[in-house]
Protein backbone atom coordinates (compact mmCIF):
# COMPACT_ATOMS: atom_id res chain seq x y z
CA UNK A 1 0.00 0.00 0.00
CA UNK A 2 2.52 2.43 0.98
CA UNK A 3 4.75 1.61 -2.24
CA UNK A 4 1.56 2.52 -4.49
CA UNK A 5 0.72 5.40 -2.59
CA UNK A 6 4.54 6.76 -2.89
CA UNK A 7 4.96 6.22 -6.40
CA UNK A 8 1.05 7.72 -7.50
CA UNK A 9 2.23 10.47 -5.62
CA UNK A 10 5.50 11.41 -7.03
CA UNK A 11 4.44 12.54 -9.98
CA UNK A 12 2.48 14.91 -8.64
CA UNK A 13 5.22 16.06 -6.26
CA UNK A 14 6.89 16.86 -8.77
CA UNK A 15 4.38 19.11 -10.67
CA UNK A 16 4.01 20.77 -7.54
CA UNK A 17 7.55 22.04 -6.80
CA UNK A 18 7.46 22.65 -10.92
CA UNK A 19 4.59 25.03 -10.54
CA UNK A 20 6.02 26.38 -7.13
CA UNK A 21 9.26 27.70 -9.01
CA UNK A 22 7.74 28.60 -12.22
CA UNK A 23 7.73 32.74 -11.91
CA UNK A 24 11.40 32.07 -10.70
CA UNK A 25 12.34 30.03 -14.02
CA UNK A 26 10.56 32.38 -15.92
CA UNK A 27 12.16 35.35 -14.23
CA UNK A 28 15.64 33.81 -14.72
CA UNK A 29 14.81 32.76 -18.14
CA UNK A 30 14.28 36.86 -18.98
CA UNK A 31 17.19 38.00 -16.91
CA UNK A 32 19.62 36.07 -19.31
CA UNK A 33 17.80 37.16 -22.70
CA UNK A 34 17.92 40.52 -21.16
CA UNK A 35 22.11 39.81 -20.60
CA UNK A 36 22.94 37.97 -23.95
CA UNK A 37 20.24 41.25 -25.65
CA UNK A 38 22.93 44.03 -23.46
CA UNK A 39 25.94 41.70 -24.64
CA UNK A 40 25.17 42.10 -27.53
CA UNK A 41 24.01 45.42 -28.16
CA UNK A 42 27.94 46.38 -26.35
CA UNK A 43 29.99 44.92 -28.28
CA UNK A 44 31.84 48.10 -29.94
CA UNK A 45 33.27 48.30 -26.27
CA UNK A 46 34.56 44.96 -26.21
CA UNK A 47 35.84 44.35 -29.76
CA UNK A 48 39.78 43.98 -29.93
CA UNK A 49 41.14 47.44 -30.68
CA UNK A 50 38.05 48.80 -30.00
CA UNK A 51 37.84 52.44 -29.64
CA UNK A 52 35.41 52.48 -25.81
CA UNK A 53 37.45 48.85 -25.23
CA UNK A 54 38.71 49.50 -21.81
CA UNK A 55 40.11 46.20 -21.68
CA UNK A 56 43.53 45.00 -22.35
CA UNK A 57 43.45 45.12 -25.67
CA UNK A 58 41.47 48.23 -26.37
CA UNK A 59 41.65 51.88 -27.30
CA UNK A 60 39.97 53.63 -24.74
CA UNK A 61 43.31 54.87 -23.00
CA UNK A 62 44.20 56.45 -26.25
CA UNK A 63 40.85 57.90 -27.55
CA UNK A 64 40.99 59.39 -24.13
CA UNK A 65 44.36 61.15 -24.98
CA UNK A 66 43.42 62.65 -28.37
CA UNK A 67 39.76 63.62 -27.38
CA UNK A 68 42.00 65.95 -24.44
CA UNK A 69 44.22 67.18 -27.43
CA UNK A 70 40.80 68.13 -29.18
CA UNK A 71 40.95 65.74 -31.47
CA UNK A 72 37.22 64.74 -32.83
CA UNK A 73 36.86 61.11 -33.40
CA UNK A 74 34.32 59.81 -35.83
CA UNK A 75 33.45 56.40 -36.74
CA UNK A 76 32.60 55.39 -40.10
CA UNK A 77 31.63 51.23 -41.27
CA UNK A 78 31.72 51.68 -44.77
CA UNK A 79 33.84 53.10 -47.77
CA UNK A 80 30.85 55.01 -48.67
CA UNK A 81 30.81 56.53 -45.30
CA UNK A 82 33.93 57.29 -44.84
CA UNK A 83 34.00 58.79 -48.12
CA UNK A 84 30.77 61.45 -47.32
CA UNK A 85 33.28 62.14 -44.10
CA UNK A 86 35.82 63.22 -45.70
CA UNK A 87 33.95 65.16 -48.51
CA UNK A 88 32.33 67.19 -45.40
CA UNK A 89 36.29 67.71 -44.20
CA UNK A 90 38.82 67.77 -47.07
CA UNK A 91 41.27 68.69 -44.10
CA UNK A 92 40.29 65.77 -41.90
CA UNK A 93 42.98 62.56 -41.42
CA UNK A 94 42.07 58.97 -41.85
CA UNK A 95 42.86 55.61 -40.27
CA UNK A 96 42.08 52.86 -42.09
CA UNK A 97 41.44 49.99 -39.07
CA UNK A 98 41.74 46.66 -41.17
CA UNK A 99 40.25 43.59 -39.42
CA UNK A 100 38.89 40.73 -41.30
CA UNK A 101 37.80 43.05 -44.42
CA UNK A 102 39.28 45.40 -47.11
CA UNK A 103 38.30 48.39 -48.84
CA UNK A 104 37.59 48.13 -52.67
CA UNK A 105 40.13 49.78 -54.90
CA UNK A 106 38.30 52.62 -55.62
CA UNK A 107 38.26 54.04 -52.21
CA UNK A 108 42.49 52.72 -51.93
CA UNK A 109 42.43 55.06 -55.58
CA UNK A 110 40.69 57.69 -53.71
CA UNK A 111 42.74 57.61 -50.38
CA UNK A 112 46.14 57.59 -52.54
CA UNK A 113 44.76 60.82 -54.27
CA UNK A 114 44.00 62.12 -50.92
CA UNK A 115 47.49 61.40 -49.49
CA UNK A 116 49.26 62.92 -52.73
CA UNK A 117 47.34 66.13 -51.97
CA UNK A 118 48.65 66.61 -48.00
CA UNK A 119 45.55 64.22 -46.16
CA UNK A 120 46.99 62.32 -43.03
CA UNK A 121 46.26 58.30 -44.11
CA UNK A 122 47.33 56.26 -41.68
CA UNK A 123 46.65 52.18 -42.23
CA UNK A 124 46.77 49.72 -39.02
CA UNK A 125 47.02 45.96 -39.31
CA UNK A 126 48.77 42.94 -38.53
CA UNK A 127 47.31 41.21 -41.52
CA UNK A 128 50.80 42.20 -44.22
CA UNK A 129 49.29 39.33 -46.86
CA UNK A 130 46.35 41.95 -47.27
CA UNK A 131 48.04 44.66 -47.37
CA UNK A 132 50.46 43.11 -49.81
CA UNK A 133 47.84 42.61 -51.68
CA UNK A 134 46.48 46.38 -51.91
CA UNK A 135 49.90 48.18 -52.27
CA UNK A 136 51.35 45.39 -54.66
CA UNK A 137 55.08 45.69 -55.34
CA UNK A 138 55.17 48.85 -52.51
CA UNK A 139 55.39 46.31 -49.66
CA UNK A 140 54.92 42.77 -49.01
CA UNK A 141 54.82 40.36 -46.00
CA UNK A 142 57.96 40.52 -43.75
CA UNK A 143 59.07 38.66 -40.37
CA UNK A 144 57.19 39.16 -36.84
CA UNK A 145 59.05 41.10 -34.21
CA UNK A 146 61.05 38.65 -32.32
CA UNK A 147 60.41 38.05 -28.68
CA UNK A 148 62.26 37.09 -25.89
CA UNK A 149 61.91 33.75 -23.84
CA UNK A 150 58.97 34.75 -21.55
CA UNK A 151 56.89 36.10 -24.57
CA UNK A 152 57.51 39.78 -24.16
CA UNK A 153 58.74 41.92 -27.60
CA UNK A 154 61.56 43.20 -28.37
CA UNK A 155 62.71 46.61 -28.27
CA UNK A 156 62.86 48.44 -31.91
CA UNK A 157 64.63 51.31 -32.53
CA UNK A 158 64.03 54.11 -35.46
CA UNK A 159 67.16 53.06 -37.43
CA UNK A 160 69.24 54.72 -39.81
CA UNK A 161 66.25 54.48 -42.81
CA UNK A 162 63.23 56.11 -41.15
CA UNK A 163 62.79 59.56 -42.58
CA UNK A 164 59.26 59.82 -40.58
CA UNK A 165 59.11 62.68 -38.18
CA UNK A 166 56.07 60.78 -36.12
CA UNK A 167 58.91 58.20 -35.93
CA UNK A 168 62.04 59.91 -34.61
CA UNK A 169 59.87 61.26 -32.05
CA UNK A 170 59.27 58.06 -30.43
CA UNK A 171 62.54 56.67 -30.83
CA UNK A 172 61.58 53.09 -29.92
CA UNK A 173 58.58 50.98 -29.59
CA UNK A 174 57.74 47.50 -27.69
CA UNK A 175 54.73 45.68 -29.12
CA UNK A 176 54.25 42.36 -30.61
CA UNK A 177 53.35 42.37 -34.66
CA UNK A 178 54.28 42.24 -37.92
CA UNK A 179 56.45 44.20 -40.49
CA UNK A 180 56.16 44.62 -43.83
CA UNK A 181 59.12 44.14 -46.57
CA UNK A 182 59.82 47.67 -48.03
CA UNK A 183 62.54 49.45 -49.58
CA UNK A 184 62.81 51.40 -46.57
CA UNK A 185 60.65 52.69 -43.17
CA UNK A 186 61.19 53.11 -39.30
CA UNK A 187 61.91 50.46 -36.65
CA UNK A 188 63.65 47.59 -38.68
CA UNK A 189 63.32 44.07 -37.54
CA UNK A 190 66.37 42.59 -36.05
CA UNK A 191 67.86 40.36 -38.54
CA UNK A 192 65.69 41.39 -41.44
CA UNK A 193 67.45 44.56 -43.57
CA UNK A 194 63.76 45.05 -45.43
CA UNK A 195 61.26 44.42 -42.54
CA UNK A 196 59.88 47.22 -41.34
CA UNK A 197 56.98 47.93 -38.65
CA UNK A 198 56.49 51.46 -39.96
CA UNK A 199 56.60 52.92 -44.00
CA UNK A 200 55.07 54.57 -46.07
CA UNK A 201 53.43 54.24 -49.29
CA UNK A 202 51.36 55.87 -51.92
CA UNK A 203 48.28 55.28 -50.19
CA UNK A 204 49.40 56.65 -46.59
CA UNK A 205 51.77 55.67 -43.87
CA UNK A 206 51.36 52.30 -42.66
CA UNK A 207 52.11 51.08 -39.34
CA UNK A 208 52.07 47.01 -39.17
CA UNK A 209 52.13 46.82 -34.69
CA UNK A 210 48.57 48.09 -33.06
CA UNK A 211 49.24 46.21 -30.21
CA UNK A 212 51.71 49.26 -29.39
CA UNK A 213 48.19 51.51 -29.19
CA UNK A 214 46.30 49.03 -26.69
CA UNK A 215 45.88 49.74 -22.86
CA UNK A 216 48.04 47.34 -22.68
CA UNK A 217 51.26 48.73 -24.54
CA UNK A 218 50.65 52.44 -24.86
CA UNK A 219 53.09 53.56 -22.01
CA UNK A 220 55.88 51.37 -22.89
CA UNK A 221 58.83 53.23 -24.33
CA UNK A 222 57.72 55.63 -27.49
CA UNK A 223 54.24 54.06 -28.13
CA UNK A 224 52.34 56.63 -26.58
CA UNK A 225 54.18 59.21 -28.68
CA UNK A 226 54.53 57.42 -31.64
CA UNK A 227 50.57 57.19 -31.68
CA UNK A 228 49.64 60.73 -30.80
CA UNK A 229 52.25 62.25 -33.59
CA UNK A 230 50.73 59.75 -36.29
CA UNK A 231 47.25 60.78 -35.36
CA UNK A 232 47.54 64.29 -35.15
CA UNK A 233 50.12 64.67 -37.70
CA UNK A 234 52.27 66.31 -35.47
CA UNK A 235 49.90 69.21 -35.65
CA UNK A 236 48.70 69.14 -32.33
CA UNK A 237 45.96 71.45 -33.16
CA UNK A 238 42.14 70.79 -32.67
CA UNK A 239 41.09 68.55 -36.14
CA UNK A 240 39.09 65.75 -37.07
CA UNK A 241 39.52 61.96 -37.25
CA UNK A 242 37.81 59.63 -40.05
CA UNK A 243 37.90 55.99 -38.40
CA UNK A 244 37.03 54.28 -41.11
CA UNK A 245 36.91 49.93 -40.46
CA UNK A 246 36.25 48.43 -43.08
CA UNK A 247 33.33 45.60 -43.19
CA UNK A 248 31.08 43.44 -45.02
CA UNK A 249 28.98 46.57 -46.27
CA UNK A 250 32.02 47.05 -48.40
CA UNK A 251 31.71 43.34 -50.21
CA UNK A 252 28.22 44.01 -50.44
CA UNK A 253 28.61 47.18 -52.20
CA UNK A 254 31.23 46.34 -54.50
CA UNK A 255 29.82 42.75 -55.08
CA UNK A 256 26.13 44.36 -55.41
CA UNK A 257 26.29 44.84 -59.47
CA UNK A 258 27.37 41.02 -59.62
CA UNK A 259 25.02 39.63 -57.48
CA UNK A 260 22.28 37.48 -58.93
CA UNK A 261 19.11 36.17 -57.84
CA UNK A 262 18.84 33.40 -56.17
CA UNK A 263 15.66 32.45 -57.90
CA UNK A 264 17.60 32.15 -60.85
CA UNK A 265 19.04 28.64 -59.87
CA UNK A 266 16.28 26.97 -59.01
CA UNK A 267 14.39 25.16 -61.41
CA UNK A 268 11.49 25.75 -63.65
CA UNK A 269 8.89 23.89 -62.20
CA UNK A 270 10.00 25.91 -58.59
CA UNK A 271 7.63 28.79 -59.21
CA UNK A 272 4.47 27.21 -60.15
CA UNK A 273 4.80 24.57 -57.13
CA UNK A 274 5.63 27.78 -54.45
CA UNK A 275 2.39 29.34 -55.55
CA UNK A 276 0.28 26.11 -55.62
CA UNK A 277 1.47 25.69 -52.16
CA UNK A 278 0.85 29.28 -51.29
CA UNK A 279 -2.85 29.08 -52.69
CA UNK A 280 -3.13 25.18 -50.38
CA UNK A 281 -2.11 26.96 -47.16
CA UNK A 282 -4.77 30.09 -47.13
CA UNK A 283 -7.70 27.10 -48.26
CA UNK A 284 -6.31 25.41 -45.18
CA UNK A 285 -5.85 28.62 -43.09
CA UNK A 286 -9.69 29.41 -44.04
CA UNK A 287 -10.81 26.04 -43.42
CA UNK A 288 -9.13 25.87 -39.87
CA UNK A 289 -10.09 29.17 -38.76
CA UNK A 290 -13.94 29.43 -39.68
CA UNK A 291 -16.18 29.93 -36.67
CA UNK A 292 -17.77 27.06 -35.15
CA UNK A 293 -21.26 28.08 -33.51
CA UNK A 294 -22.24 27.71 -30.09
CA UNK A 295 -21.99 25.05 -27.61
CA UNK A 296 -24.57 22.24 -27.73
CA UNK A 297 -25.38 20.26 -24.26
CA UNK A 298 -26.83 17.19 -25.25
CA UNK A 299 -27.82 14.49 -22.45
CA UNK A 300 -26.02 11.66 -22.19
CA UNK A 301 -26.32 8.11 -23.47
CA UNK A 302 -25.39 6.65 -20.22
CA UNK A 303 -25.11 7.30 -15.79
CA UNK A 304 -22.53 7.82 -14.43
CA UNK A 305 -22.34 6.09 -10.62
CA UNK A 306 -21.43 8.75 -7.94
CA UNK A 307 -19.14 6.72 -6.83
CA UNK A 308 -17.10 7.11 -10.24
CA UNK A 309 -16.97 10.63 -10.35
CA UNK A 310 -16.49 10.54 -6.72
CA UNK A 311 -13.62 8.42 -7.65
CA UNK A 312 -13.06 11.00 -10.75
CA UNK A 313 -12.32 13.64 -8.61
CA UNK A 314 -10.10 12.11 -6.50
CA UNK A 315 -7.69 11.16 -9.03
CA UNK A 316 -7.67 14.33 -10.23
CA UNK A 317 -6.87 15.70 -6.94
CA UNK A 318 -4.15 13.17 -6.45
CA UNK A 319 -2.89 14.17 -9.76
CA UNK A 320 -2.54 17.68 -8.91
CA UNK A 321 -1.23 17.59 -5.33
CA UNK A 322 -4.30 19.13 -4.05
CA UNK A 323 -4.19 18.14 -0.88
CA UNK A 324 -5.79 20.90 1.16
CA UNK A 325 -8.59 21.10 -1.18
CA UNK A 326 -8.99 17.29 -0.74
CA UNK A 327 -9.10 17.47 2.79
CA UNK A 328 -11.43 20.58 2.57
CA UNK A 329 -14.27 18.19 0.63
CA UNK A 330 -13.70 15.32 3.22
CA UNK A 331 -14.43 17.89 5.96
CA UNK A 332 -18.07 19.44 4.37
CA UNK A 333 -18.92 15.77 3.38
CA UNK A 334 -18.51 14.82 7.12
CA UNK A 335 -20.16 17.84 8.27
CA UNK A 336 -23.06 17.73 5.90
CA UNK A 337 -23.96 13.57 7.26
CA UNK A 338 -23.11 14.80 10.54
CA UNK A 339 -25.77 18.14 10.49
CA UNK A 340 -28.23 15.88 9.44
CA UNK A 341 -27.82 13.43 11.90
CA UNK A 342 -27.53 15.64 14.79
CA UNK A 343 -30.18 17.45 13.71
CA UNK A 344 -28.50 20.91 13.85
CA UNK A 345 -29.79 21.67 10.51
CA UNK A 346 -27.76 21.90 7.48
CA UNK A 347 -26.50 25.35 7.38
CA UNK A 348 -24.98 24.92 10.65
CA UNK A 349 -21.77 26.17 10.81
CA UNK A 350 -18.66 23.94 12.03
CA UNK A 351 -18.51 24.76 15.67
CA UNK A 352 -21.71 24.26 16.21
CA UNK A 353 -21.87 20.93 14.98
CA UNK A 354 -18.35 20.23 16.67
CA UNK A 355 -20.37 21.49 19.69
CA UNK A 356 -23.32 18.69 19.52
CA UNK A 357 -21.06 15.75 18.46
CA UNK A 358 -19.47 16.78 21.88
CA UNK A 359 -22.17 16.55 23.62
CA UNK A 360 -23.45 12.74 21.46
CA UNK A 361 -19.88 11.56 22.90
CA UNK A 362 -19.92 13.33 26.60
CA UNK A 363 -16.53 14.73 25.55
CA UNK A 364 -14.83 18.24 25.77
CA UNK A 365 -15.64 20.19 22.23
CA UNK A 366 -11.94 20.68 21.94
CA UNK A 367 -11.45 17.74 19.72
CA UNK A 368 -14.52 17.46 17.44
CA UNK A 369 -13.56 21.44 17.01
CA UNK A 370 -10.01 20.70 15.92
CA UNK A 371 -10.89 18.13 13.16
CA UNK A 372 -14.10 19.75 11.96
CA UNK A 373 -12.39 23.28 11.56
CA UNK A 374 -10.44 24.68 8.22
CA UNK A 375 -7.72 21.75 7.41
CA UNK A 376 -4.85 23.94 6.93
CA UNK A 377 -2.55 21.97 8.90
CA UNK A 378 -2.76 18.96 6.17
CA UNK A 379 -0.05 19.40 3.67
CA UNK A 380 1.17 16.09 2.27
CA UNK A 381 -0.71 12.70 1.38
CA UNK A 382 0.14 11.17 4.88
CA UNK A 383 -1.34 14.21 6.75
CA UNK A 384 -4.47 14.04 4.31
CA UNK A 385 -4.99 9.64 4.93
CA UNK A 386 -4.95 10.32 8.72
CA UNK A 387 -7.06 13.22 8.56
CA UNK A 388 -9.67 11.10 6.69
CA UNK A 389 -9.34 8.24 9.20
CA UNK A 390 -9.77 10.72 11.86
CA UNK A 391 -12.87 12.83 10.49
CA UNK A 392 -14.31 8.65 9.69
CA UNK A 393 -13.91 7.76 13.44
CA UNK A 394 -15.09 10.45 14.55
CA UNK A 395 -18.44 10.06 12.38
CA UNK A 396 -18.62 6.42 13.81
CA UNK A 397 -18.10 7.73 17.12
CA UNK A 398 -21.05 9.89 16.75
CA UNK A 399 -23.05 7.34 14.66
CA UNK A 400 -22.68 4.74 17.72
CA UNK A 401 -23.71 7.26 20.66
CA UNK A 402 -26.81 8.46 18.71
CA UNK A 403 -28.37 5.00 18.22
CA UNK A 404 -27.50 4.15 22.25
CA UNK A 405 -29.09 7.07 23.17
CA UNK A 406 -32.16 6.21 20.90
CA UNK A 407 -32.42 2.51 22.69
CA UNK A 408 -32.50 4.02 25.86
CA UNK A 409 -34.97 6.32 25.16
CA UNK A 410 -36.98 3.71 23.65
CA UNK A 411 -36.89 1.80 26.75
Amino acid sequence: MSTASASTSSPAGLRGTASRWQFWVVLLCFGVIAALLLQLSETEDTEVYGLGNTDLDGYAALVSVLEEEGVEIRRAYSAQQAQELMDQDPEAGVVVQMRGFQPDQQFVSQLRDDYAGDRNVLWLSTNTGTLGNLFGLEAGPGPSIPTTGTGTADVLTTGDQCRHPAAAAAESIRAPGESLAASQGCFEVPGSPSGFLLTEVSAGTVFTAPEAFTNQHITAEGNAALALNLLTDGQGAEQQLIWYTPSGADTAEADSTTWASPFEYLPRWFEPLFWWLVVCALIAMFAAGRRYGPVVTEPMPVSVPAGETAAGRGRLYQRANATVASAEALRNAHLLRLARLLRVGRKAPAAAVAAAAAQALGTASGEPADLLAAPAQVRNNRQLVAYAQALSKLEDDVVKAVRVAQQNGEH
